[in-house]
């Protein structure tokens, strides 16, 4: 059995192809590929990755008895997938030693080759920092163009950015029919890039423009003062006692949030009665 670690470079880079590794330590194995700066726009950014890890995969004879270590960024969201769908043994962790030494390695290589200073160079996982000068760099002679990417291919569809989840204790504004959505209650949130700044929209379920790709929703249908009440499951803020029990939640353990017209109500979810939509719906 061989460990392998599959790890990326370059990303938040607006420029120069990502860089996709396939490393083993023990034996040292090593394999490298480069995302095009630009392709056909039918296939997505997870989907061009995968076959490059594919690739690697198939030119180190890797295999099911293998283990394998991969970057949790969503770049490989589609690997992840492929690796669980097809019975292989993996886990996502945070990229340290020759994976990340070789794939930052190659990343600076390519830039430097292509007449970026050699002297500079990424510290201390300073992205930002590092990308920005990059990005002056590019700025300063028109010609260096043609070394950035095509960022519409590597934007995630639409339908895909559109997520079902359970809004937390905010009122928000509903984009299309411009009513409120309560505080714990279902919401679709909508992600984009504007002016290259990271925006959301939210929607009541019912006015998404399209069926949510991702579900994160947990609802929870409890009975509380003989009332049918509906709210959701979220981790708590901070610790708080529970409302039937009196014992404390502590903060990040998942709890019953909801709210009447009255009063909010909070707790551990196996100590509500839970009710059935259908029988909701009978009463």
């Amino acid at each position: 059995m061989r460990n392998w670690y599959i790890e990326d470079a370059g990303g938040g880079c607006r420029a120069f192809s990502e860089v996709l590794v396939l490393v083993c330590e023990q034996p040292r194995r090593i394999y490298r590929r480069f995302l095009p700066l630009t392709w056909d726009k039918n296939i997505t950014m997870e989907e061009m990755a995968l076959h490059k890890v594919l690739e690697m995969m198939e030119e180190a004879g890797a295999t099911r008895d293998d283990y394998f270590y991969v970057c949790s960024g969503n770049i490989f969201h589609g690997v992840h997938r492929w690796l669980t769908e097809n019975g292989y043994r993996w886990e996502t962790i945070r990229m340290e030693g020759l994976a990340h030494e070789v794939a930052e390695n190659t990343f600076q290589q390519q830039i430097t080759a292509a007449g970026f200073p050699a002297a500079v160079k990424l510290e201390e996982r300073n992205y930002r920092e590092f990308y920005k000068m990059v990005d002056a760099w590019l700025k300063e002679d028109p010609a260096r163009r043609r070394f950035v990417k095509d960022m519409t291919v590597r934007s995630k569809p639409a339908h895909l950015r559109y997520l079902l989840k359970a809004n937390a204790g905010s009122t928000r504004l509903c984009s299309r029919c411009r009513k409120k959505i309560l505080p714990y209650t279902p919401v679709v949130q909508y992600r984009f890039r504007e002016h290259g700044k990271k925006k959301s929209r939210f929607y009541h379920p019912e006015c998404s423009p399209v069926k949510p790709h991702k579900n994160r929703l947990q609802t929870a249908h409890i009975l509380w003062n003989n009332n049918f009440v509906q709210g959701v499951i979220l981790k708590a803020r901070e610790t708080m006692p529970c409302m039937v029990c009196r014992r404390d939640v502590p903060a990040g353990v998942a709890a019953v949030h909801a709210r009447t017209d009255k009063e909010f109500i909070f707790g551990h979810p196996e100590c509500f009665t839970q009710v059935d939509d259908s029988l909701k719906r009978e009463n």
